[in-house]
């Protein structure tokens, strides 16, 4: 199919820019003009090839050489060049191989009201950090903000996703416009009751915040283990290979129809552990503020305080060194079997069912995907791994299957009744933040 450049972009950017602002004004926005310049410049940069590779890089659009981090914590470290560029197809072909998108940007000089897209410049590099991409992928909870301005993350030849701040507006694949989801927990609440059970059977090695308000201790501790799930996703989805993640309630294992290539010893919980690791220190971090906002006289010092933040953020990173080493288990022929309690089951799972028959499927409109319309699909137009997990969640009993095409794309499978429903094309990002990955 031929990459159309879709000419409505820059107007659907435009017409979503102030609404996203809602806590503070809008970042400034390039005239109509300068903004499609830059648009169709890191598109057709897309398709260009540096030493046989497609390149990969972050366009951050500024009206001043600060750019400010979303919700005033100050600036983004900015690597000044002497010599400013145009902004042109050639200029990002040379520069984006060494602007790695994963911490820093292309930042890119618009001046405030001009018309003339000529004056759009690339002035020099912008040190993101790590932490945020680690913040999208799912594998932190805490993390710097983005820069508030107008970004573009050019993924693939055609493929664009345009950010305020850290906040997505738009998103473009093979020269279309595609759906956005506001929150990614919003694609994941049919599975609600099998995540409550992986909560419950983590429960007693979990320790409560004893003054944090319940509410906000159990909002915070679904939502961390709905991002641990969707970050082992997105692990798959970043070694390029495409895989298959199936996720089983504790005590339905045994409904699951697969042969594990690779099954794993039950007493070693390593993502598990590290999970618990982390939601107990962030409950002592919690008590520990919420405590200092009561004053109450034997509230921690600040010295405690700082050890005690130190300690979240250490638990976290070592839960995303986790997500790491569980996700690469995916590189091998077979699916990743995980239970909702993080305790991994075994991978190189074969799914033992008549691959020739057929299952009648519904794929589900709408955000939330229990309602809108359902569109019946025959198994057999689906390649060999979506075929799998259809038939593997039609018989298991609490079974969802999320399965990564080589592209990177994520389609999820889930049982409500005795229906199976799937939806193509799902948002894997950081359940905590607005906007997709």
């Amino acid at each position: 199919m031929p990459y159309v450049f879709p000419a409505d972009l820059a107007d659907e950017i435009r017409a979503r820019w102030q609404s996203y602002a809602a806590h503070q004004a809008a970042p400034p926005l390039p005239s109509p003009a300068p903004l499609r310049h830059i648009l169709e410049t890191a598109f057709f940069a897309s398709f260009e090839r540096e030493e046989g590779r497609a390149p990969r890089f972050v366009l951050c659009c500024a009206a001043t050489p600060s750019v400010p981090r979303d919700g005033d914590e100050g600036n983004v470290p900015f690597l000044p060049l002497n010599e400013r560029r145009p902004l042109s197809v050639e200029s990002i072909r040379a520069l984006a191989p060494a602007v790695s998108p994963k911490n820093a940007a292309v930042l890119v000089h618009c001046p405030a009201g001009s018309d003339d897209a000529s004056e759009c410049v690339i002035t020099g590099i912008l040190h993101i950090g790590g932490d945020f991409g680690r913040a999208r992928s799912g594998r932190s909870l805490y993390h710097r903000s983005a820069p508030f301005a107008l970004t573009i993350d050019v993924r693939d030849a055609g493929e664009l996703h345009v950010y305020q701040g850290g906040i997505k507006l738009a998103a473009i694949k093979a020269g279309r416009l595609q759906d956005q989801v506001a929150f990614s927990s919003l694609e994941f609440l049919p599975i609600t009751d099998i995540l409550a059970r992986g909560e419950r059977q983590l429960a007693a090695r979990v320790t409560p915040p004893a003054h944090e308000p319940p509410r906000d201790s159990s909002d915070f501790e679904w939502t961390a283990l709905l991002a641990t799930i969707l970050a082992v996703v997105n692990g798959v989805k970043e070694h390029g290979h495409g895989g298959m993640l199936l996720l089983v309630a504790p005590g339905s294992e045994a409904t699951l129809p697969v042969r594990l290539k690779y099954d794993v010893e039950p007493d070693v919980r390593i993502l598990s552990e590290r999970f618990t690791a982390f939601l107990n220190a962030r409950h002592a971090f919690a008590d520990a503020q919420w405590r200092r906002r009561a004053n109450e006289h034997d509230a921690p010092d600040a010295v405690t305080q700082s050890a005690l933040s130190s300690a979240v953020l250490e638990a976290e990173v070592e839960l995303g060194d986790a997500v790491d080493l569980i996700a690469q288990l995916s590189a091998v022929d077979g699916a990743l079997v995980v239970g909702a309690d993080l305790r991994v089951l075994g991978f190189g799972a074969e799914i033992v069912l008549d691959a020739a028959a057929a299952v009648t499927a519904y794929e589900a409109g709408g955000h939330w995907g229990f309602s809108g319309p359902r569109v019946p699909v025959d198994s057999h137009s689906f390649g060999m791994r979506h075929r799998s997990a259809l038939r593997c969640v039609s018989v298991s009993d609490s079974t969802a299957a999320f399965v990564v095409s080589q592209d990177g794309t994520v389609s999820f499978f889930w049982k409500l009744g005795q229906e199976v429903l799937l939806k193509r094309n799902v948002n894997t990002a950081n359940p905590s933040m607005v906007g997709g990955w």
